[in-house]
């Protein structure tokens, strides 16, 4: 009896400990399988986090002083601006845009140093003079790896 016993006991503490092994092995796989999507998660998040000084134009409407304040903020950087107003369309700053369209997406490549001045946008007597009072409507330009590299700034009224 006191053999049975003991194999018994022998057998119950083999059972337990294949259980508690294998909840080891899910809990370390759905862990796994967490982290990796909270990973990828935060990565999206610092991205946009990143981006959000120029994301923050899109489908907004600022003032024409918010655009020669955008154009003067962007100067510095890998980023070309373009301004349509009542007199002039497509008038580039900082960086030429040239845009292409496959398969129905518009994508935007950043080119050369433009020539066109801020002083210009500032003149009144200008043809290329931006409003500071007018309403201009943004619009984020992405390249084909979907980098921001350029905003439009559309006059409205």
């Amino acid at each position: 009896m006191e053999n049975s016993l003991k194999g018994l006991l022998l057998a119950a503490g083999t059972v337990i400990t294949c259980i508690v092994i294998g909840l080891g092995f899910y809990i370390s796989r759905e862990a796994r399988d967490t982290t990796s999507k909270s990973v990828a998660q935060v990565s999206k998040l610092n991205v946009e986090f990143n981006e959000s000084d120029k994301t923050m134009y899109d489908n907004m409407t600022v003032s024409g002083s918010e655009v020669i304040n955008v154009i003067n903020k962007f100067k510095n950087d890998d980023m070309g601006i373009i301004v349509d107003t009542k007199k002039t369309k497509n008038t580039m700053y900082n960086r030429t845009l040239t845009s292409s369209t496959a398969n129905g997406t518009v994508t935007y490549t950043l080119g050369g140093t433009v020539a066109t001045k801020i002083k210009d946008a500032q003149d009144i007597n200008n043809a290329l003079y931006i409003n500071p009072n007018g309403s201009f409507l943004g619009q984020v330009l992405r390249d084909s790896n979907n980098v921001v590299v350029g905003i439009e700034f559309t006059q409205t009224n």
